[in-house]
């Protein structure tokens, strides 16, 4: 490697450190023009494009290097990183491993396996993997704050409350750490401390969207209500699964067991409670979603979140018109329509709580309904019969739509 080479090297990783990663790109492809197959220069090179989210990019370098030089410590750890960022991560695993066989007594190395053992929901196992790291570097917050969230998984919150102070301790600044803390102060009823922790996270790290997430549930916990719904929620996560199942049926069953009360005063009053209780749990989120769009922290709020907040909108403005003209016009079908499209709101302005894969399902069932109601709407007031059927679908598909957004 001749001199100017070795110049831009150095640079380059003098940019890494100060998280510059385009910059460094550029000095690594500089040295790299004297010395195409260099696999330092190709781990180096990955680290960059790492930085800057670029993950195909930094998982065909960092493979590249590990060609050149097969036992390549820093190439593997920057592979399984890529690998981790394309959401591959059995094969982050499997490279991450081949590090370690490596670098047994590297601590760094088994943080980033515990990492990735967390994105497996394999909690149990990140917290050997961390207690290696312990062992071998019992200074590092890294392995702390790391620690700190596997206690969290598996539910140990006193261990991961002790865990974050030790991190914090060795690395005020330690994004994980914070983060963690945030989620701890959520379960003890959200606020101020909530926002406070991840706040400090965000500043640390504004492209986290971990910590954005949690600055969301956090603002919102400050609503009495959020926060109590939110409080319930998480004990419920808690739960086994059939518990939680069963949890989603029983304000049907009670409803039902109700019914042949319902002429009595105590019932009513019971069944009213129980359909405020229910349409409350699915319309809080995105009312709250909503307030946030209208502050000054609405960059909280992702993209699916937004989305489905305009969505939330749009069916429940729908809904009030429809309810609205139904009742100044006296027009067939629109008592049945509004809640129906009110239905829709609710499943719609949860859509981001469902997962990826399946959110095209609802987005689908939505431009339908929209569609639907719509026909339904204009063809009842010019006076045009037989859309009964059209209504019918929309208040179906409005109750499939939010059984589908439960379980999805």
């Amino acid at each position: 490697m001749n001199e100017t080479a070795v110049a831009a090297e150095r640079r380059g990783l003098a940019l890494l450190e100060l998280g510059r990663g385009r910059e460094a790109e550029q000095q690594f492809r500089a040295a790299l023009a004297a010395t195409p197959d260099d696999p330092d220069l190709l781990a180096h090179l990955a680290h960059a494009l790492l930085q800057q989210d670029r993950h195909q990019e930094a998982h065909d370098v960092s493979r590249a290097a590990v060609g050149a030089a097969p036992e390549h410590v820093m190439a593997y750890s920057i592979l399984s990183a890529s690998l981790a960022g394309l959401d591959r991560l059995a094969e982050a695993r499997d490279a991450i491993r081949r590090a370690l066989a490596l670098a047994p007594h590297f601590a760094g190395l088994h943080v980033q396996e515990a990492r990735v053992l967390l994105a497996q929901e394999l909690p149990a196992e990140a917290l050997v993997s961390i207690a290696r790291a312990r062992s071998l570097h019992p200074e590092d917050s890294d392995a702390a704050a790391v620690q700190a969230a596997a206690l969290y998984d598996t539910k140990r919150f006193g261990e991961a409350d002790a865990a974050v102070c030790e991190a914090l301790r060795l690395d005020p600044e330690n994004v994980v750490a914070h983060r963690v803390q945030g989620l701890l102060a959520l379960r003890r009823g959200g606020g101020s401390p909530a926002v406070q922790a991840h706040r400090t996270a965000l500043r640390l790290s504004p492209t986290d969207s971990g910590a954005r997430e949690g600055l969301a549930f956090s603002l919102k916990s400050r609503n009495p209500l959020y926060g109590l719904l939110l409080r319930y929620s998480m004990w419920l996560q808690a739960q086994p699964r059939a518990l939680r199942v069963g949890m989603v049926f029983l304000p049907l069953i009670l409803i039902r067991l109700l019914r042949p009360f319902d002429d009595e005063l105590w019932a009513t009053a019971l069944i009213t409670l129980v359909l405020a209780y229910v349409v409350l749990s699915w319309s809080l989120e995105p009312l709250m979603n909503t307030v946030l769009l209208l502050s000054r922290d609405r960059h909280v709020l992702g993209r699916p979140e937004r989305l489905a907040t305009y969505a939330f909108l749009g069916f429940a403005g729908a809904a009030v018109v429809v309810l609205t003209v139904g009742l100044t016009g006296s027009f067939p079908f629109f008592p049945t329509l509004a809640p129906a499209l009110g239905l829709w709101a609710m499943a719609l302005g949860s859509a981001h709580t469902v997962k990826a894969g399946r959110v095209k399902v609802l987005t689908i069932g939505g431009g339908l309904a929209a569609a639907l109601s719509s026909v339904a709407f204009v063809g009842t007031v010019a006076g045009v019969g037989g859309l009964g059927i059209a209504v019918m679908a929309v208040l179906l598909g409005g109750v499939a739509a939010l059984w589908f957004t439960a379980f999805a």
